[in-house]
């Protein structure tokens, strides 16, 4: 499994390229480290992936040679312990819309006693009871990304106050949930300067900022702001737009 993966991000010139995984698939994850891509996000949240096999993904792409993060379905934090357990390099919350509920959740991701996540060493995250419990307990500590998914207007104004807490590794703006509260798509001269400054405040605080392209133009726009790790895309669609892509030109008439 990958032991450094926010040390990487926090280390690299210009930010870390990842997508989000939806299909249930072994075989297109191992064509996504194929393609050269830094990062996944298993998505659980908007994807009916199981535990288990969500827990198998994460262990496919690190065998890609890729980081794998896992978007939590909800705020319930019952996967929290056995994502992590299971090698996970770092947890995104979804829909985070006050501190209290970053605070609650980012503990869970933490060893006691600063947090509440309990010691689980015959774990995949333990090597199965094989490994030291120190590095075990270090790669916990250090090397976990909690990331908080800031998603409405409010909420991303107010990104200092989440960027501040003890346990928070990274802040994410949902550009598509901003639209639906707000109206303004993420090209909005407004939302560009709101994302902007979230930037600017994960930038002060020494945390990771992530956001969601749906484009390489995107993409690009996202990582020249200096974003720490930007997804491009999904799985799903990357296939589905080839696909439709290929049926369109066969069917052309010279």
């Amino acid at each position: 499994m990958m032991q450094n993966f926010l040390t990487r991000a926090h280390a690299a010139d210009r930010g870390l390229l990842g997508t989000w995984v939806k299909l249930p698939s072994f075989e297109t994850v191992q064509m996504l480290g194929q393609a050269g891509f830094d990062f996944v996000v298993v998505d659980m949240e908007h994807a009916p992936h199981s535990l288990q096999r969500a827990v198998e993904l994460v262990f496919c792409a690190q065998s890609c040679g890729m980081a794998a993060l896992v978007r939590l379905p909800d705020h319930s934090g019952m996967t929290i312990q056995p994502l992590l357990d299971g090698g996970a390099d770092g947890l995104l919350i979804p829909r985070v819309t006050a501190p209290a509920i970053a605070q609650s959740l980012t503990r869970r991701m933490t060893f006691a006693p600063a947090g509440e996540r309990g010691l689980g060493t015959t774990s995949r995250a333990g090597q199965w009871g094989l490994g030291a419990m120190e590095d075990y307990l270090a790669r916990g500590t250090h090397e976990c990304a909690r990331i908080v998914q800031l998603e409405d207007w409010q909420s991303l104004e107010s990104a200092r106050d989440f960027a501040q807490l003890e346990h928070v590794d990274g802040l994410f703006i949902g550009h598509g949930d901003l639209y639906l509260s707000s109206g303004k798509p993420a090209h909005d001269p407004e939302v560009r300067a709101l994302t902007g400054r979230m930037v600017a405040v994960t930038k002060d605080a020494g945390i990771l900022s992530a956001a969601a392209a749906a484009n390489p133009e995107d993409a690009q726009l996202y990582l020249d702001m200096g974003f720490s790790l930007v997804m491009v895309s999904n799985d799903l669609t990357l296939f589905g737009k080839a696909a439709a892509e290929l049926v369109t030109s066969a069917r052309k008439r010279s």
